[in-house]
């Protein structure tokens, strides 16, 4: 009897410890491992089902994603969809404005994070067992990644698949429809005072592109150049394009700029990098045509 009990007993530890690999080795398959936007390896091993977003643009993405019923914290400026209101907030868009006592409260299993804006909250998260992912796309082909990783993170893949297909069948239409015209010269005015304007690395340098346009300041490396009016004049632009007033009325140099044909845009269409980044592309393409 001893020896008979001796044995099962082995029998059930080997098939105990047996167990226990073959459950190691199917998380393990099971498991992918993404590197974020600080250079960060985060294992995913289940999506996420409490979400904290703390940029307008993935709160964005994650509704687009149907991923809004999973997303529990939110910033003030997330405003759209109108429906992201209903979300608690946890403060405003920059690291200072954040409160990690509001986040914890909400018991997130991801807090998705700007690598530009949040850096100085990983540490603060990390030492309360927060997981945490940083985006931060430069271009539009950076953005359909975004989304994409977001999809996978959140168990949304073939929705993430959706949105970024429709993305790009709507970019090719509107670059298509484009193609045979004369090109405009768009300056993009993001203020007067002083002027600013897009340069080259920007997702406003390309949507002009995009859109059929040329940005006479597509020149300069730096995101957001400081200009003067004879620069701008030199360069003969067709379009002042902004997301301000771009009357100028207000300027001392409105009469330089009068003949100028001008166009206002929301400011969320152009400036976050979510889905709604081809309907910019199309707004813009439909003004430039006219």
């Amino acid at each position: 009897m001893r020896n008979s009990y001796n044995r099962g007993f082995i029998y059930r530890k080997r098939f105990t410890a047996s167990a226990a690999l073959l459950f190691l080795s199917f998380i393990s398959v099971h498991a992918e491992t993404l590197t974020d936007a600080l250079g960060r390896t985060f294992i995913l091993n289940a999506p996420a089902t409490r979400v904290v977003s703390l940029s307008p643009s993935v709160t964005e993405i994650l509704f687009a994603l149907e991923a809004g019923g999973q997303t529990v914290g939110r910033t003030e400026f997330c405003d759209y969809p109108p429906s992201a209101a209903a979300i608690p907030s946890v403060g405003g868009f920059s690291g200072a404005t954040v409160s990690v006592e509001r986040i914890a409260r909400l018991k997130p299993d991801l807090v998705v994070i700007s690598a530009d804006m949040h850096e100085r909250l990983v540490s603060l998260l990390e030492a309360l067992g927060i997981s945490i992912f940083a985006v931060e796309p430069r271009n539009f082909s950076q953005v359909f990644s975004c989304i994409e990783t977001l999809g996978r993170l959140t168990g949304r893949e073939k929705e993430a698949r959706r949105v970024v297909g429709a993305m790009q069948a709507q970019l090719a239409s509107v670059e298509k429809s484009q193609a045979v015209r004369v090109k405009p010269r768009v300056f993009w005015l993001l203020s007067d005072s002083p002027f600013l304007t897009s340069g080259k690395n920007t997702f406003v340098n390309e949507i002009i592109e995009r859109a059929g346009g040329i940005n006479i300041f597509a020149d300069r490396e730096e995101s957001w150049p400081l200009v003067n009016v004879e620069q701008i004049l030199l360069r003969l632009p067709d379009w002042i394009l902004s997301t301000t007033d771009v009357s100028l009325q207000n300027s001392l140099n409105f009469n330089q700029f009068k003949n100028i044909r001008k166009a206002r845009f929301n400011p969320s269409l152009v400036y976050r990098y979510g889905p709604r980044l081809s309907n910019a592309v199309q707004e813009v393409a439909r003004v430039l045509s006219q």
